[in-house]
């Protein structure tokens, strides 16, 4: 049995719940994540909300950009479908530490200080992953903070191309590695694991929620040694968990 895979409930849960909400992580937590990825911006009045877009329109009953909003503007708001608010990153970690982990991704470069503010005022930093695409701001986290974790979204990511990973990594030439990567699940192939384990980086796969079986794509990405999981549907960590016993 693999003991060591990341479960991460992918912005909580998208399946039966509104993502990117504290009911979201809550669901995730319940169903065995020992991590949950979340998104972080900032509104106007520079509080930080967990919101994946940078507008209100998508996941939520009201609309305009979350930079020119006040947070009790916002707060007038619920999401579309079950009409929960969108939670403060303060709100979030105080209120699941000690219960799950944290996977922090950062949508906004000038939020990376605010950020690890937040997190060592909660005395978070062994238990939060730093997620994101600028590979710069990944790079100051870990030299402010060299026991911190962070997270690469290569995907489309600002720094370092995929291709390029792939092929300095084979040559041990990464300038800065980050303890690990993230790839969308159409991209992930063993060549990619196998490079991200010369260089002891981590590999995880995101981005299931639009097949029609999912599992029938993580199982094989778990035999080629992924390392973690971000999981759409909270519903899919059970099953996996119980397959793997099984294994």
């Amino acid at each position: 049995m693999i003991t060591k895979l990341l479960f991460i409930g992918h912005r909580g849960t998208r399946a039966n719940s509104d993502e990117n909400t504290i009911e979201a992580f809550k669901k995730a937590l319940e169903f065995g994540a020992n991590y949950v990825e979340f998104d972080v911006r900032k509104t106007k009045d520079e509080r930080v909300v967990i919101i994946h877009d940078s507008t209100l329109d998508r996941t939520t009953n009201g609309s305009g950009l979350i930079k020119n909003l006040d947070y009790n503007e916002v707060l007038k708001y619920g999401t579309k479908n079950h009409k929960y608010k969108i939670p403060l990153l303060s709100d979030t970690l105080e209120g699941l530490m000690g219960r799950i982990k944290f996977m922090i991704e950062i949508k906004e470069d000038d939020l990376k200080d605010i950020i690890l503010n937040l997190v060592k005022k909660f005395n978070l930093l062994d238990d939060c992953i730093f997620s994101g695409r600028n590979l710069a701001v990944l790079e100051y986290i870990k030299s402010a903070y060299p026991y911190s974790k962070t997270c690469y979204n290569i995907t489309k990511g600002l720094g370092l191309r995929i291709s390029d990973f792939l092929k300095l990594g084979k040559l041990k030439k990464l300038k800065f590695k980050p303890d690990m990567i993230s790839l969308r699940s159409n991209l992930v192939n063993v060549e990619f694991i196998e490079i991200c384990h010369t260089n002891n980086i981590k590999s995880l796969a995101w981005d299931f929620i639009s097949y029609r079986d999912p599992l029938s794509i993580i199982k094989p990405m778990i035999n080629m040694g992924i390392d973690g999981i971000l999981f759409d549907d909270h519903r899919n960590i059970v099953k996996i968990k119980r397959w793997l016993e099984k294994t």
